[in-house]
């Protein structure tokens, strides 16, 4: 199974959709996680047909709203996933997923700590911003492993990071 996950689309709907077509057309993503800012971005997603799973982000008005799940906790062939757009919105429970989500600082990052994966998969607002370039993420899940990537919106790998089930929560 392979997961994609974007963040930081601030109304770039444009990008958003590019990203989201190199995702499925190209890379084979069955589903999208959208991890906010914008949450009426990812709800246009869903609009277009995406299998979307979605939070809203602390710029968004859905933030506040008390019928919106600020985080999310899926299990997929296994492997727990849990995301919010900030790190600092996830519970002590919801940090021991075996794999971690977040947005907000808009800067890519894939990192191995303890036993979870974690996976900020940058921006998709503008060519540039906070010095980064957009750029947007993939998991693979295999029988023994599970593949994180991050990808430039042409699906280039920028970065991957691969391990063993085993070593994840």
């Amino acid at each position: 199974m392979i997961i994609g996950v974007m963040s930081d689309t601030h109304g770039n709907r444009a990008m958003m959709h590019h990203a989201a077509n190199v995702m499925e057309q190209e890379l084979g993503v069955e589903l999208i996680f959208h991890l906010g800012d914008d949450y009426a971005d990812a709800k246009e997603l869903r609009l277009f047909g995406h299998a979307v799973y979605m939070v809203p982000g602390l710029q968004c008005p859905e933030y506040r709203a008390r019928n919106v799940e600020k985080r999310l906790v899926k299990t997929f062939e296994g492997v727990s996933i849990a995301c919010a757009h900030a790190e600092e919105d996830l519970r002590h429970t919801e940090r021991a997923a075996a794999i971690i989500l977040t947005g907000h600082t808009h800067v890519a990052v894939i990192e191995h700590i303890g036993f979870s994966l974690y996976m900020n998969p940058g921006h998709l607002k503008s060519p540039r911003d906070r010095g980064q370039h957009p750029s947007f993420g993939t998991i693979t899940l295999e029988e023994g492993q599970v593949t994180a990537r991050i990808h430039e919106l042409d699906g280039g790998v920028r970065h991957s990071c691969t391990l063993e089930r085993e070593a994840l929560a």
